[in-house]
């Protein structure tokens, strides 16, 4: 069984992520059980603090269902808004409209240290802007109004209720 995948409001979710520096065994370590968490969930993106790890590392599915590393990303250009139906494991059954960009340039380093830089747009454009905000502390609920901000809040309380009890 993966990793417990953590809920939103969760305190890991809402901090921006540290720089990785260490990219010896205990990354490939997080890696490996950052892809068991997505593929269970059968997610199409995973950030290191949903897994309760304050690291700026995450996965990024591909089109073909396969995942790549994004260590330190940074995105350097976005352009041409756009809104897309979202959802995030760390906030499960929740989907809404959220403001994106079709189009993102990307620069970061893999698990070898190597940088690289990536244009993308349509469905990995979304993907990385997601992950990225997850690695600067912010899910995608927070691009929401008010209202349905607090309506899902209210939701993931007690779900996290629910949780607890069938946990006992």
């Amino acid at each position: 069984m993966a990793r417990e995948i953590v809920l939103w409001p969760h305190k890991v979710l809402t901090t921006a992520t540290q720089p990785v520096t260490d990219f010896g065994p205990a990354l490939e370590k997080l890696m490996s059980e950052m892809l068991a968490a997505v593929q269970e969930a059968k997610g199409i993106g995973i950030a290191a603090n949903q897994l309760g790890e304050p690291l700026r590392m995450a996965l990024v599915g591909r089109e073909d269902g396969t995942f790549f590393e994004i260590i330190n990303p940074r995105i350097l250009e976005r352009s041409e808004q756009i809104t897309l139906e979202e959802g995030c494991l760390s906030v499960p059954d929740e989907w809404e409209k959220t403001p994106r960009y079709k189009k993102v340039k990307v620069r970061y380093q893999d698990k070898a240290q190597q940088w690289h830089e990536v244009e993308a747009e349509g469905r990995l454009a979304h993907v990385l802007q997601h992950e990225i905000d997850h690695l600067d502390g912010h899910v995608f609920v927070e691009l929401l109004s008010g209202l349905k901000r607090s309506l899902i809040q209210e939701r993931m309380k007690k779900y996290q209720k629910f949780l607890k009890r069938k946990k006992d």
